[in-house]
């Protein structure tokens, strides 16, 4: 069979048939693989691949540029099947067909388009909402904790929350590099990591706990619904029905100290058949539920106190152990898994915890005394407005539930597609969140409620309060349901669930900051990721103790309330006055288009960065460093000392911030002799990461000067200005050659004299700036 030949149409010259026409032919080619590469015999001249280098020769380009068989005998040319000597592979780093949104520095992408939003969810919408607004609620007197509530909101959670989630996406960077607009505020992001790594430390002892609860669940009967066990206190109460007796039978006597007794045969009391005077009753007993006593005295064996530390709780060890390495096993190959991971069971995750909330709230909405309850938690006393622990409260729990000042929404975001909307994720996640911790509240306070109603107590007073809220009412509410033990599985499966996913991107966030500080380190992600969940399953050990709980409160109340507010104060210094609000504008408008409805609304952000939010935040500072709120778990007061530790650790957490700060002056000004300005002037590498990113950002505003540091180039020009206006009119006169070269710079309407006109030559000589030279003079 012939072979085939085509001509190029730009100069006639012959193409030879490719690998799959020749392979067509069987009795003429044959191939032969060895290492990697071709040996392809032919009957006249070898196929080429333009991959593949023959000898030197390039034969992408024209075959005619080269002397094919030039300078050897007709004799001697390749007329059989003499093989042709191996081809020799073009060795490059870069791949045949590179995605078009590779990464050059080999940063993950979410796979796909909703892992953000569920990531973000599940970051947001964890424990905060289902375990530690209830007992935060619970402390601040109900309803009035709400109005606070709802005002820290909408001007202090969904402006952080926007600004941070643009500016992971715009970046593509963690929470250390996203900070190039301002060099100098980088250590923001290491003193979000260092928050992120306290929190997660107590935040997974939590779902420790949950684990624990939901193995012990395997049961016919639920340990914590009786009290027929060694760990029952004294007071423990599991029969309510004959709490209280009429005491109005033949043959009974009310007795003043409250009892009723019976009469016997000779007209004496000396049988009691129970209580019929209330205060009485809780003077002598107050009851306490069994899964209050199952929670304490069982589960934490809790000690007196905070440095009564004399036994560790194996099953809380293993517990914890547990959390972790389900924590690593999903976190050890990236982002993409996790993302997918989260993907897969999204509609489970995310529809499942609701599920059991409902079922839990309609049981207790049933309940007698219920009203009691939701009367407590929606009727706000006004009066508890001037606590000032309400607002700080109130203000901790909308930047611990919706996570920002901690770094994990600029992680997950970080991840994002460049073009990815953001307003929609933002509100969404935000209200759903809020929501969510609304909807828990009406579940557990009716369940309050209905204990107040058995037990004649006030609402305020039926459990003990803290941070085990959540361990004693919830599983004392499944206990009412039938089939409680499959109940009590799912709920504790739903608390895993949601602590996990809080849990993830407080990690990510640790390793991306070690990562993108140190770019070699992000081929061994897996290798930082086991060190990282090492370490602080150390550290949580401290939580594994009979004074574990104390510890947990201790972390709570240092890590997440006084250091947020710092950082998130800072964060919109940044943006509004360093970097400036209307470049961020201009940022987000390249990355979504005008269209958005984010940078529609964005006069209402920049509003809120500019004045609201820094100054709410501002007054929670100095309010909170005036009168720090009293630390206390029921009723135990924790001791001097470790208020002295928690300002400590306030100080480590908030250290990254300063010592950074302390760091770029040093190596930027000092060591580098810059100016101070590049110290908040935007970095040669702010902006995006990508390329074609950065391509897209240059084309329409060609980047961004600070606002702060045109600012002062402004002032330093005019003042510059000014001082040379002032040494030229003391001056005598000019040299004659001076008025050509001011006489070419007179306009029609305003007509300078030389002294003024080179005056004003030398200050823009000395400001040496890039601006207009006649910034601010009419010429």
């Amino acid at each position: 069979m012939s072979n085939r030949v085509s001509h190029d149409p730009r100069g006639g010259v012959p193409h030879y048939p490719a690998v799959d026409d020749a392979s067509s032919s069987s009795s003429t080619t044959s191939y032969n693989v060895d290492d990697g590469f071709q040996q392809i015999y032919v009957n006249s001249k070898p196929q080429y691949d333009t991959n593949i280098s023959y000898h030197g020769y390039d034969l992408s380009r024209d075959v005619s540029e080269y002397p094919i068989d030039a300078g050897r005998d007709h004799t001697q040319r390749n007329t059989g099947n003499a093989p042709v000597p191996t081809p020799r592979k073009i060795r490059t780093n870069q791949p045949p067909n590179p995605p078009a949104a590779q990464n050059k520095n080999q940063r993950e992408e979410w796979s796909g388009r909703f892992d953000f939003f569920f990531s973000s969810l599940g970051y947001a919408v964890g424990l905060g909402a289902i375990w530690r607004f209830p007992y935060l609620c619970y402390r601040n007197g109900g309803g009035v904790f709400l109005i606070p509530y709802a005002i820290f909101l909408f001007f202090l959670g969904i402006p952080l929350f926007y600004l941070e989630v643009n500016l992971g996406q715009f970046t593509s960077q963690g929470a250390v590099h996203c900070w190039r607009m301002a060099p100098i505020f980088k250590g923001l992001g290491i003193s979000m990591s260092i928050m992120s790594f306290f929190m997660t430390t107590y935040y997974a002892m939590l779902v420790g706990y949950s684990i624990l609860y939901f193995v012990l669940s395997f049961r016919s009967k639920l340990e914590w619904s009786t009290c027929n066990s060694p760990w029952a206190g004294l007071n423990c109460t599991d029969n309510f029905t004959s709490f209280l007796t009429p005491c109005n039978y033949e043959n009974t006597f009310r007795d003043p100290n409250g009892q009723c007794y019976l009469w016997d045969a000779q007209g004496k009391t000396s049988i009691s058949i129970g209580w019929w005077n209330l205060e009485k009753r809780l003077e002598f007993k107050k009851p306490v539920l069994p899964s209050d006593d199952y929670f304490n005295n069982y589960i934490l064996n809790k000690s007196t106190g905070m440095s009564d530390i004399s036994t560790m709780e194996w099953p809380l060890v293993l517990s914890l152990l547990a959390a972790w390495v389900i924590i690593y096993g999903c976190l050890c190959r990236g982002v993409k898994l996790s993302g997918k991971l989260r993907l897969y069971v999204v509609y489970f995750t995310s529809v499942f915890p609701y599920v059991i909330l409902l079922i839990l709230g309609i049981r207790g909405w049933t309940l007698p005394g219920m009203s009691r309850g939701i009367y407590f938690y929606m009727k706000p006393d006004f009066k508890r407005l001037a606590d000032q622990r309400v607002w700080n409260d109130a203000a901790n729990q909308i930047f611990f539930v919706l996570s920002v000042a901690y770094g994990g929404l600029i992680t997950l975001s970080s991840y994002n597609k460049f073009n990815q909307r953001t307003f929609g994720n933002s509100f969404i996640v935000s209200i759903a969140n809020v929501l969510t911790s609304i909807f828990a509240g009406f579940v557990i306070f009716a369940y309050l409620g209905y204990l107040s109603y058995i037990t004649g107590q006030n609402v305020e007073s039926v459990v003990s309060e803290g941070p085990g809220l959540a361990f004693i009412v919830y599983p004392y509410a499944v206990t009412t349901l039938p089939a409680a033990p499959l109940w009590s599985i799912l709920f504790f499966l739903m608390l895993i669930l949601l602590g996990l996913d809080s849990v993830f991107a407080s990690i990510e966030t640790i390793v991306v900051v070690i990562t993108d500080q140190i770019h070699g380190l992000r081929r061994y992600n897996s290798i930082i990721t086991l060190v990282t969940c090492i370490v602080q399953f150390g550290l949580g050990l401290l939580l594994c103790t009979d004074s574990g709980l104390y510890w947990i409160t201790f972390l709570d109340q240092f890590t997440g309330s006084y250091p947020a507010f710092v950082i998130g104060f800072f964060e919109c210094i940044v943006i509004a006055y360093i970097y400036g609000s209307n470049n961020f504008r201009d940022d987000i408008k390249v990355m979504l288009g005008e269209k958005d409805w984010g940078v529609r609304l964005f006069p209402i952000f920049k509003i809120c960065w500019l004045f609201l939010t820094p100054l709410l935040i501002l007054a929670l500072i100095i309010f909170t460093s005036i009168h720090y709120p009293p630390l206390q778990l029921g009723r135990y007061h924790f001791p001097r000392w470790s208020y002295n530790l928690g300002w400590g650790l306030t100080a480590l957490i908030l250290s990254g911030v300063v010592l950074y700060a302390i760091y770029a002056f040093i190596r930027m000004v000092i060591i580098d002799r810059n100016s101070p300005r590049v110290l908040i002037n935007p970095e040669p590498k702010w902006g995006p990461l990508l390329d074609h990113n950065r391509k897209k950002v240059a084309y329409y505003h060609g980047g961004h000067q600070g606002v702060l540091v045109s600012a002062i180039d402004r002032l330093k020009k005019r003042t510059l200005s000014r001082e040379a206006l002032a040494r030229s009119r003391r001056s005598r006169s000019l040299p004659d050659d001076d008025r050509v070269l001011t006489s070419g710079l007179r306009t029609k309407n305003h007509r300078y004299a030389a002294n003024d006109r080179r005056a004003e030559l030398e200050a823009n000589l000395l400001f040496n700036s890039n601006e207009d030279p006649y910034y601010g003079y009419p010429v």
